[in-house]
């Protein structure tokens, strides 16, 4: 590990200002407070489902963040170790989520209709309330802990032997440093808790789909539903990775590290994982078309063809597939930064909008998205943004201890 390029990486953590996440932190004091307000009103249902949507819009971009570390060391993938920390640092939120977790089980009875209505007896055996909590809160906190623990050692692997010039949570991460034997131990550890985390997450976000999601409509099922979720998470953890590693390039001085080749290969991926995701969109609504299922073509029915929720449909597969599809087509579309934030944008709003097109129908009859829904979506960005500022603060923006980082670029980009 070149010790120079880590003091400099070091001491870029202190460009990142306070105000930043002060600014969010407020932004995070006022959503939640509009929700506790409007919660303990006299009509607190819709103040509901926007909680739901954004818990499991944001939770499922934080896990995701990591699960696209995991796989890049799996895969080898030396082109993307300087990306690795930022995608790493979009789990800052999960111990956030765990929180909003029990919130979510709080207000079932407004957004989880299986709770105070029987469906019928198989699914109420799954749907049994408590067999819900466990497997969703235990599941979330095992995925949780392999996490950290796999956060911790990447985070380990470039800290270790400079604890002495270190505080706070970084000072705690590099202490009693064992020298570069236990960093070889370490990527042995990475190598093993990767695929750990990814198995994980696919089973937990899975339940998740099912049990906050599928379930609310009781006719409607669907094996791949799970997939078609944790999947769509993980495109918008690319789109969030390439939005907030543009802006730490910049304010942190990262070109040498994040150049162009780095954003064209991560629009290559956004745009292939967008195709992927319509896979799964085709593979679901096809057998439910040509098998014209009654009990299962009114959940279609109720978003692909009946108003208000069609049009809202159609601006999801704009903004999730059609629109970065095309977009990303050109190389330099990839490369100009502006634009390949305004693309990636754009997908993360799509996603957002699909959370809400397959959850609120099965709820309630209309579109209504006021001022305080408002309030509480920018609560969920503020505490999201304030947890990855919180992160990059404290740990150093580029994996420099990674055998695979490269360090400064040559200007031609390897793989």
């Amino acid at each position: 590990m070149d010790q120079q390029i880590r003091e400099e990486i070091l001491q870029k953590r202190t460009y990142i200002p306070a105000l930043w996440v002060y600014v969010f932190l407020a932004l995070a004091v006022v959503g939640f407070g509009s929700f506790v307000i409007t919660v303990l009103g006299d009509s607190p249902g819709n103040i509901w489902e926007i909680f739901l949507i954004n818990f499991l819009f944001w939770t499922g971009i934080a896990q995701a963040g990591i699960v696209f570390s995991c796989i890049m060391r799996i895969t080898n993938a030396r082109w993307a170790r300087p990306l690795l920390r930022t995608s790493e640092a979009l789990g800052a939120f999960l111990p956030i989520a765990i929180v909003l977790l029990l919130v979510v089980f709080a207000g079932r009875d407004y957004i989880l209709p299986y709770a105070t209505h029987h469906y019928h007896h198989p699914k109420d055996v799954w749907l049994n309330m408590e067999f819900v909590f466990g497997r969703n809160f235990i599941g979330f906190l095992i995925l949780f802990a392999v996490s950290s623990l796999y956060v911790y050692y990447s985070l380990r692997q470039d800290l270790g032997g400079a604890g002495e010039k270190l505080t706070g949570l970084a000072g705690w991460v590099a202490s009693a440093w064992k020298g570069e034997d236990e960093r070889k131990a370490i990527w042995l550890k990475l190598g093993k808790f990767a695929p750990a985390v990814i198995l994980l997450y696919s089973i937990v976000f899975s339940f998740f789909a099912w049990d906050f999601m599928m379930s609310l409509d009781p006719h409607w099922f669907s094996t791949l539903f799970g997939p078609f979720y944790f999947m769509g998470s993980f495109v918008c953890a690319i789109a969030m990775t390439i939005i907030l590693s543009i802006m730490l390039r910049r304010r942190l001085g990262l070109e040498e590290y994040l150049d162009d080749n780095k954003y064209h290969d991560m629009g290559k991926m956004l745009q292939g994982f967008s195709l992927f995701w319509v896979y799964f969109f085709f593979s679901q609504f096809l057998p439910i078309w040509y098998g014209n299922m009654p009990e299962e073509t009114v959940f279609v029915i109720a978003r692909l063809k009946d108003e208000p929720y069609r049009t809202l449909s159609w601006v999801v597969m704009w903004c999730c597939f059609i629109f970065p599809f095309t977009a990303l087509i050109p190389r330099t579309n990839k490369i100009i930064k502006p634009v390949v934030i305004f693309i990636s944008a754009v997908s993360l709003t799509g996603f957002w909008l699909e959370k809400y097109v397959l959850i609120v129908p099965s709820l309630s009859n209309a579109i209504d998205i006021g001022f305080t829904q408002i309030l509480v979506s920018l609560g969920f960005l503020g505490a999201f943004i304030a947890a990855f500022l919180i992160f990059m603060r404290a740990f150093p923006s580029i994996p420099v201890g990674d055998p695979f980082f490269g360090g400064k670029s040559s200007g031609h980009g390897g793989h």
